[in-house]
């Protein structure tokens, strides 16, 4: 997966700019990167969403034959007893 550059130099730069010690700004830079790799690590990728996509494919069309099927056979076991009843 593709992600954009993190500039950490640039980032402590500023945050030093603005008041905090080398340290504060290392260490917030720190953290900022380590939560945007844990992040992006758990995004789920294209073939993820495909193969869940298709076991929920699945899935459903196993139910709808199986819901199918089974009408058929009420069906057909309610003609056949209709005309069993009726001779």
């Amino acid at each position: 997966m593709a992600t954009a550059a993190f500039d950490t130099p640039a980032i402590t730069r500023k945050l030093t700019a603005a008041g905090f010690s080398e340290a504060q700004a290392e260490a917030v830079t720190g953290v900022i990167r380590k939560a945007r790799v844990n992040d992006l690590s758990s995004l789920a990728t294209e073939v993820d969403l495909e193969t869940e996509i298709s076991a929920a494919k699945f899935e459903i069309w196993k139910w709808v034959f199986s819901a199918i099927g089974f009408q058929a056979v009420v069906i057909v076991a309610a003609i056949v007893a209709l005309t069993k009843g009726a001779h």
